[in-house]
This record gives C-alpha cells, sequence and structure tokens, in this order.
C-alpha cells in the first residue's frame, strides 16, 4: 500500500481551489464581453459620427430662384396643363428644388416604375428648353397624383 490515502481535509482544501480558480475563469470570461460590447459600440458610434458629419461636409451650391424666373417655370407648366382634364395644382420653389405638382382624375394603369420613366420622358422639360436656364442646378421633380399628393407618383426630372 504505497498509495497514500487523502485525508478529508486535503480534499475539501483542493476542491476549495478548484471552486475558486473557476469563479476566476467565469469572472474574466464575463468582463470580457463587456469590454468588447462596449468597444463595438464605441465603434459603431464613431463610424456613425463619421459618415455625418461627411454628408453634412459636401454641400451643393444651389442657385436662388428670382421671382422672374419662378413666373417664367410657372407660366411653362400652366401652357402644358391648360387643355384636358390633367391640372396643374402648384409649383413648390424650396431650398434646392422645384415641385411640380399635376393631378390627374384618374390613377394610371401602370406600375410605379412605368409611372416614373412616362414622366421622365414624356412630362419633364425637354433638355434644350429655356426652363433649363431659370431651374439651373436645382432639382426639378413633378408629382403625379390623384387624390393626395402623397398618394401619388413622382420623378426626378434631368437633362
Amino acid at each position: 500500500m504505497s498509495q497514500r490515502t487523502m485525508k478529508h481535509d486535503d480534499w475539501v482544501k483542493i476542491a476549495e481551489r478548484k471552486r475558486s480558480q473557476s469563479k476566476v475563469r467565469t469572472k474574466t470570461n464575463k468582463v470580457l464581453p463587456f469590454w468588447s460590447l462596449l468597444l463595438a459600440g464605441f465603434l459603431i458610434l464613431a463610424s456613425a459620427w463619421n459618415y455625418w458629419a461627411d454628408s453634412n461636409s459636401k454641400t451643393i451650391v444651389h442657385a436662388d430662384i428670382s421671382v422672374e424666373a419662378q413666373k417664367r417655370i410657372n407660366r411653362y407648366f400652366t401652357k402644358q396643363f391648360m387643355m384636358g382634364s390633367w391640372k396643374l395644382s402648384r409649383i413648390n420653389f424650396n431650398d434646392g428644388e422645384l415641385n411640380v405638382f399635376i393631378q390627374i382624375p384618374t390613377r394610371l394603369a401602370m406600375t410605379s416604375s412605368e409611372i416614373k420613366g412616362y414622366i421622365q420622358q414624356s412630362l419633364c422639360p425637354h433638355p434644350s428648353s429655356k426652363v433649363w436656364n431659370d431651374v439651373r442646378n436645382n432639382a426639378l421633380y413633378i408629382f403625379l397624383y390623384s387624390d393626395k399628393p402623397r398618394n401619388g407618383d413622382y420623378a426626378l426630372c434631368t437633362r
């Protein structure tokens, strides 16, 4: 019997040591995810801040539209929709964009992408039109709607 028997006190000490070592391991395992989550959150906030700061720094200078130019633009679109059941509702001259609202009696039997193509090909001014001199580098949107403008379709006119 060369094998030594372990006394109860020795066994308790070994068991306590193993338990305390496993507690230390679980504490470090719990702390590590906290710090990694904190670091990930900081990186997300930093990248969002960087994106927001970059998008605001790229400003496009929009030309102010004079009162005379607004009258000419209004006349151009009024003449376009003088006859028939399509009516020019209003033109909003906002900062950097013109919104032309056209009311139609019934909704067109087309998909939204087809309506957008129709607006761009048929309703937008021709690239050689003089109205683009008044629009300059402002965005020109044409909205088609039957009941409410927010339920209609729109397209951006390009030269």
